[in-house]
Formats: structure tokens, C-alpha cells, sequence
């Protein structure tokens, strides 16, 4: 019999539950203790996916008695390996040239140049001489990051030679590119492709930014649902940047823009997976449809139930991450006193000790808020972030 093979970094992935008709044999590779009454067929408990190197050999092993059928990843961090996997195994999915072109930022950036996509001036860094080469010519500020990071990890403005200084003295690490700051608003689209089709998309703003964490500043999102004529126009970004990079059969993405001061939209990155944070959650809340189902669905093979492709449903979601910030945790809302709060997580507990920040994905909590529209979910999120930082206690 047939294997479908998951690669696994997430307790929101209960994928068994998500394909009650396959009949096929399920793998599991995994960094979490996964109960037995789950009842994956194989499971490999990995203390890192990223520091296991036999991995592969053990799915070539196990293959030889069950053929794999498909092989199933939901972390950026795993898309080209998953890749890899396929190309081996001959099946079909995402490749390697397509994986690597969304993961890797000077790459994509590459083939959406090429395409006539707008992105900002961009440049991989090989020594520190590029990086003055590059200022020079374009000026501050500037952003370096890696060129294949997430979460805007390791991310740093530099707006003059002081902060250029201050970056130098630690060193650049491998794989990092620079690439000049932007000043406009930021919004992402959300959704899935299959065989080259969109089956689903959702445009949101983001509040404060991702690189808020750095000063402690919240980070929230909400879905557009009143302004059709900036909606469509991010959507139709979305489609034309998804048709400049690779090809691949089924797609999840979550694809970041720049809406500048004089109204044009810069492409700032694309991802070929679901968004991070509370993205799902908030789209499930507005629109029903759960992202992360769908797209392992699609991945295995299946259907996947996609009842609103676009459209106003007369009401919008958003959502609020709070970082941690520095000391001891002494006291956290168990609950909100709020109606249109449709979930909140704590992610910390009392007496945790916080040592701040260093994604923009970090959080001590999390929300999901819902409106009738982008205005009421952005004034709800304000409500929300000030109510909850008024109640929690932190000992230095």
C-alpha cells in the first residue's frame, strides 16, 4: 500500500482529521510528541527537522515497502526539502526550482523584476563592500535581511552610517541581502492556487508593521472588505506576481506589498505557504474558509471546499499579536470582557520569565477580532491591545 508522507512542525496541523477518506498509509516526520490515539501509521519523532540528516534515507527505506503517493510540508522552512522529496520520488507538486524561488528573496525578486513586477532596489550581500556600494548608489535607509529568513528574523533598518557601524561591528552573517527601505503602508494577500487558478484570496492592511517588535509595538491585521478598489488591485498584484515565479500545481501563499505615498504597489516578498500569526484564523472568522485544510487537501490530492472564492460577506476579521517584552510574567487575562473577540490565545503563563522579542510572530497572546467592516475591526484591535497591556504585570 501507498504512503502520504507530512512533514510536521506545528500543533495547528492535525492533518489525519483533515483527510478522513484517504485509505493510503500516513507518515509522519516530526519535531512534536505526538499522541498515539492520533493514529499516524509511521511516525519518526525528530528533536529538529533541520538537523536531521537521515531523514530522507529512512523515507527511501520505508518506501521500498510503501511507495510514496505524496509528500505534504506546511513550514517555510521545509518547503525545498519537501521538494526534493518529490523530485526524487518523481511525483507530482511543488519543485525545487519553484520552492527555491520563493524562498530564496534575491531569486524571486529576480524573476518578479523580469516580469515587470515593481520591487525596490535590491542586492545580495557577498562582503561589507556591498553593502556601502549599494548605499552609496541608492542612499538611506536601508533593510538587510536574510535572504531566505522568516518573521522578519535578523532584520535591521539602517538609516545612517551610525547604525551602518553598529551592524558592521557584529558581523554579516552568510546569505543575507540588502535592499532599499520603503515608506508607504503595508498590506498582504492570502490565499491558494491550483493548476495555475486562484481558488481563493483575501487582502489585508497591517497595522504598526512587521518590524514593530523592535520597539515593543504590537503587531495587528485586518482584512479589507468595504475599499473593492484597492482590494482588486492587490488581488490582481497577487495573481500576476504568483504567474512571474515558477509554476507549481497547488500553492498556498501569503505575498506582502507596498502601497507608497504617490499610489503604486511594490512587491516586498511572496511565500509559498499560508501566513503566519492569526492569518488563518482571521479568514476562517470572515470568510469560513479554513487555509491550512485546504491547502493539505489540495496537497494530498483531494478537493478542497472552497465555498467563497472573493466578495463582501457584510463582515471582516482581523487579528493582534502582543510581544513579550523583558522581566517576569506576574499577571495575564484569562478572558476578555469582549463580544467581538472570536479567540484569544495566550501563548505565556504566570511566572514565565520574557526575554523579549525576536520575530515578528513572538507574542505572550493573541487575538482574533471581528466587524462590519476594515474601520470597526482596526478601532476594536486599538481597544483591545491598550485593555490587555493595562491588565498584564511584568517584574522586571
Amino acid at each position: 500500500m501507498r504512503q502520504i508522507v507530512f512533514l510536521n512542525r506545528s500543533k495547528s496541523f492535525p492533518f489525519k482529521s483533515w483527510i478522513p477518506e484517504i485509505t493510503e498509509k500516513l507518515t509522519l516526520f516530526t519535531q512534536l510528541d505526538i499522541p498515539e490515539a492520533d493514529g499516524y501509521d509511521f511516525v519518526f519523532k525528530k528533536e529538529a527537522l533541520d538537523k536531521d540528516a537521515l531523514m530522507e534515507w529512512e523515507l527511501i527505506e520505508l518506501s521500498e515497502w510503501h511507495p510514496v503517493k505524496a509528500v505534504v510540508c506546511h513550514s517555510e522552512y521545509d518547503l525545498l526539502r519537501a521538494a526534493k522529496l518529490r523530485e526524487y520520488f518523481c511525483l507530482p507538486g511543488q519543485n525545487a526550482e519553484s520552492a527555491l524561488a520563493y524562498r530564496n528573496k534575491v531569486i524571486m525578486k529576480d524573476w518578479a523584476r523580469k516580469a515587470g513586477i515593481e520591487v525596490a532596489h535590491y542586492q545580495e550581500i557577498t562582503t561589507p563592500a556591498d553593502i556601502a556600494t549599494f548605499i552609496r548608489q541608492y542612499g538611506y535607509p536601508v533593510v538587510i535581511k536574510p535572504v531566505d529568513g522568516g518573521g522578519s528574523r535578523h532584520t535591521a533598518v539602517l538609516r545612517d552610517s551610525g547604525d551602518c557601524r553598529s551592524f558592521l561591528e557584529k558581523g554579516v552573517p552568510q546569505g543575507m541581502m540588502i535592499e532599499s527601505f520603503v515608506e508607504g503602508e503595508m498590506y498582504h494577500v492570502d490565499g491558494l492556487m491550483h493548476q495555475g487558478e486562484i481558488l481563493f484570496s483575501s487582502v489585508s492592511r497591517y497595522m504598526n508593521g512587521c518590524l514593530s517588535f523592535h520597539s515593543g509595538t504590537s503587531l495587528g491585521s485586518v482584512i479589507l472588505n468595504s475599499d473593492s478598489s484597492r482590494i482588486q488591485r492587490l488581488r490582481r498584484e497577487a495573481e500576476r506576481t504568483l504567474h512571474a515565479l515558477p509554476a507549481a500545481p497547488v500553492i498556498a501563499f501569503h505575498a506582502e506589498y507596498f502601497l507608497t505615498e504617490d499610489n503604486r504597489i511594490l512587491l516586498c516578498e511572496i511565500a509559498s505557504r499560508t501566513g503566519g500569526a492569526r492569518v488563518v484564523d482571521a479568514n476562517e472568522a470572515a470568510f469560513g474558509i479554513h487555509l491550512n485544510r485546504e491547502w493539505i487537501r489540495l496537497q494530498c490530492g483531494l478537493d478542497a471546499d472552497i465555498g467563497i472564492a472573493s466578495g463582501n460577506t457584510g463582515r471582516t476579521a482581523g487579528w493582534l499579536i502582543v510581544p513579550p517584552g523583558q522581566g517576569i510574567l506576574r499577571s495575564i487575562p484569562e478572558t476578555t470582557p469582549f463580544e467581538w473577540v472570536v479567540s484569544y490565545v495566550p501563548a505565556l503563563q504566570k511566572g514565565e520569565q520574557m526575554r523579549g522579542a525576536v520575530s515578528s510572530v513572538d507574542h505572550m497572546a493573541s487575538f482574533v477580532v471581528e466587524g462590519a467592516d476594515e474601520r470597526e475591526v482596526e478601532a476594536r484591535i486599538t481597544e483591545l491591545d491598550q485593555w490587555f497591556r493595562d491588565r498584564i504585570q511584568v517584574e522586571a
